[in-house]
C-alpha cells in the first residue's frame, strides 16, 4: 500500500466526499423540487356567463400543446387600471389588471394569481402566472411563469404563448 503524507491523504478525501456529496446533492435536489419546463399555447375569449368577477370581466379558453397543463381555464378578473395605472406616462387605452386563473387539467387542478398589462393601441398582452393553490400534481406548486400574445377580435380574444417553469410537483410513482 502507498502511503501519501497527511496532507495529502486529507485533500484526497476532502475531494472524494465533496464529489460524492455534490453528486448526491445535486440528485436529492432535483428530485424533490420537481421542476419541469412549461410550453404551450393558451386561448380565451371574454365572456361574461357564469361569470363571478367583482368587475364583470372574465374569459373561458383552453391550453394547448403544454402537456401536463393542457386544460381547460377561467380567468376570473379582481381589478384593472387604466393607464397600466401610471397615467402620466401610459396612454388610457392600456391597462393593467389582476385576477385568478383556474387551470383543470388531467393531473389535476392549478390556481394561478394572474398580473398582467393590454397595450391596446398595438393589440398585445402580457402575464406573470403566479402559482396559489392546487390538487393532484400541482398540490405543492411554486414558481412563477408567463404568458404573452396578441389580442384579436375587438380585443376580446387573447392568443399567447405560455413559457417557464412549474416546480413543487407531486408524482404519485
Amino acid at each position: 500500500m502507498v502511503q501519501l503524507p497527511k496532507s495529502a491523504a486529507f485533500a484526497a478525501l476532502a475531494l472524494t466526499a465533496g464529489v460524492a456529496a455534490t453528486t448526491a446533492t445535486a440528485r436529492t435536489v432535483h428530485a424533490e423540487d420537481g421542476c419541469l419546463p412549461v410550453f404551450g399555447l393558451y386561448h380565451a375569449d371574454v365572456t361574461t356567463t357564469n361569470c363571478t368577477s367583482p368587475i364583470g370581466l372574465c374569459a373561458s379558453g383552453s391550453i394547448r400543446g403544454g402537456g401536463l397543463l393542457d386544460s381547460s381555464s377561467v380567468f376570473v378578473a379582481l381589478d384593472t387600471a387604466s393607464s397600466a395605472g401610471m397615467p402620466t406616462s401610459e396612454p388610457a387605452a392600456n391597462a393593467s389588471y389582476s385576477g385568478t386563473i383556474s387551470i383543470d387539467a388531467l393531473a389535476g387542478t392549478l390556481q394561478v394569481r394572474d398580473l398582467g398589462v393590454i397595450d391596446s393601441i398595438h393589440g398585445n398582452f402580457t402575464e406573470l402566472e403566479r402559482p396559489t393553490s392546487g390538487t393532484g400534481v400541482f398540490a405543492n406548486a411554486t414558481h412563477d411563469f408567463f404568458i404573452s400574445g396578441a389580442l384579436s377580435n375587438n380585443q376580446s380574444t387573447f392568443d399567447g404563448l405560455i413559457s417557464g417553469e412549474i416546480c413543487g410537483l407531486t408524482f404519485g410513482f
